[in-house]
């Protein structure tokens, strides 16, 4: 057996290659998070490295006489450098498990059976197989090492600008995700890492920044099956995002589906609605709304749906287009009392004209609305406070004005002794006002617009007016026309004063 003698000194080639593998790992992790300086440090690193190698090829080394001791004992002082760049760059070790090899003359790492290792590495170090890996953080669950080889396999070391990140992702079984990750490709042009880098990219030290989903773009339209819709909508629950359709839209376009860049004046609405509304949308606002395809898991995230795009059509609604109108009041038929009433603050008044027929249409749907209110007595004040007959050219009246009586002369007394008749109170004919609302009755009857028994309902005429209603009406038509009590007015008042609890 030979053997040496040996003397301990400075490597001064140990320090720089050791200092310049720092810098490349340095240059790594500056890549992966895309720093400024990422290019200029891996250069710098493997220019150290090239100067250092191009040196040491010419050194001379005494060995002894057997030769094959003094081989063994030069590769293992460069497996010593190699576990002092480890020791040096904290977090970086050798692993005698490792199958990874790291070529000492390009820097580079060698999976094994690479053309790159020299048949003297791969000979005397048959049985020592070194290997560079970084490992996650101390205190993380699972301490799985991956080398850089296996780190360029799962294309984190060549980590570009189109890479797209989410963490909760990984909750995604495998063949949902490599359908997510092409889906990504296609339609954003953007990459998601291999399913196999997730637990890796969980448990890196450094943690790289997650993409904002607000920033995705599209540049033209794509076909989407439904499955990838479903699939998207599971993605977005997993990071509860809900703002999809601020940048995009969906529509159906001859029978298929379809993703597009959102035009400022579009507006996504769900195509789950009813048919009657889908209708009326497509019918009025169908350049301005856009109806998504019928899949329900999208539902949550459209805004624009259900009383709220009923409220749309209310506030959008063009009051003189009868025909939307109808159609606008069929929609409210089976919605609430404050939705119908909604629509009618809209209109100040709404005046029929009896002898040209004029507002007849506004007539028809007022009448139907207001007796399609679940509270009836909301309906016939709303009726009362928008209605008013034009009876002739100079003659406009409203439901106030009409004296609803069964007899022309109002008795008082315990024996009736007293009596005054209607004509002596109503000076203006406003007994004929009765005659012209019987009128107006009779003809929306005859056009089954509502029933009879509902529009006597409506227009208060259900019974006839007592004598406190009498009262009133008649105190409202003196502070209408402005006038001062005649003698049979003012008896009027005092009889019905004195008998009105009697």
């Amino acid at each position: 057996m030979s053997s040496s003698v040996k003397t301990k000194k400075l490597d001064i080639f140990n320090l720089f290659y050791s200092g310049a593998a720092v810098v490349i790992l340095i240059g790594v992790i500056a890549k992966l998070l895309e720093w400024p300086a990422q290019d200029l440090l891996i250069t710098a690193g493997l220019a150290i490295e090239a100067v250092v190698f191009g040196v040491s090829a010419i050194k001379f080394v005494e060995v002894k006489k057997d030769t094959d001791v003094a081989t063994e004992a030069t590769l293992s002082k460069v497996a010593e450098g190699l576990e002092t760049i480890a020791a040096n760059s904290g977090g970086i070790a050798g692993n005698g498990s490792g199958e990874t090899y790291v070529n000492i003359q390009t820097g580079t790492v060698d999976g094994p059976g690479s053309a790159n290792r020299t048949n003297n590495a791969s000979t005397s170090l048959a049985d020592r197989k070194v290997a560079i890996e970084i490992n996650a953080a101390s205190n993380a669950s699972v301490n799985t090492s991956h080398t850089l080889w296996q780190l360029e396999q799962m294309d984190i070391l060549s980590l570009a600008k189109d890479l797209f990140f989410q963490p909760k992702w990984d909750e995604l079984l495998s063949d949902e995700y490599n359908q997510l990750s092409k889906f990504f490709k296609r339609v954003f042009d953007k990459k998601l890492p291999n399913k196999e880098a997730l637990p890796f990219l969980l448990q890196f030290p450094v943690k790289l920044p997650v993409p904002e989903l607000n920033k995705l773009s599209i540049d033209k339209v794509h076909i989407v099956e439904t499955s990838d819709i479903e699939l998207l909508c599971k993605a977005f629950k997993l990071i509860n995002y809900n703002s999809f359709f601020e940048n995009f839209i969906l529509e159906t376009k001859e029978e298929k589906c379809t993703i597009r860049p959102k035009k400022s004046a579009d507006v996504q609405v769900y195509g789950g609605e009813d048919e009657i509304v889908l209708m009326h949308l497509n019918k009025y606002y169908s350049s301005e709304l856009i109806v998504s395809p019928d899949i329900e898991c999208i539902q949550s995230s459209i805004r624009l749906k259900g009383q709220l795009l009923l409220e749309y059509f209310i506030q959008k609604v063009d009051l003189k287009n009868e025909a939307e109108l109808n159609s606008l009041i069929g929609l409210l038929d089976n919605q609430s009392d404050e939705l119908k009433l909604k629509l009618w603050t809209k209109f100040k008044k709404i005046r029929y004209n009896q002898a040209t027929n004029e507002g007849y249409s506004y007539l028809k749907v007022l009448i139907q609305s207001s007796i399609s209110f679940i509270n009836s007595s909301n309906g016939v004040q709303l009726f009362n406070r928008l209605i008013e007959f034009q009876v002739s050219d100079k003659k406009t009246i409203n439901l106030q004005d009409v004296v609803n009586y069964s007899a022309e002369t109002i008795y008082f007394g315990p024996k009736n002794e007293y009596s005054v008749n209607l004509k002596e109170l109503f000076l203006n004919n406003e007994l004929e006002n009765l005659s012209y609302v019987n009128t107006i009755i009779e003809k929306l009857v005859s056009d089954n617009v509502a029933p009879k028994s509902k529009l006597v309902q409506l227009f208060n005429l259900s019974e006839h007016d007592s004598k406190k209603e009498v009262f009133d009406k008649l105190n409202y038509h003196l502070a209408k026309t402005n006038t001062s009590p005649s003698g049979a007015q003012l008896a009027f008042v005092l009889l019905y004063k004195q008998y009105s609890n009697s």
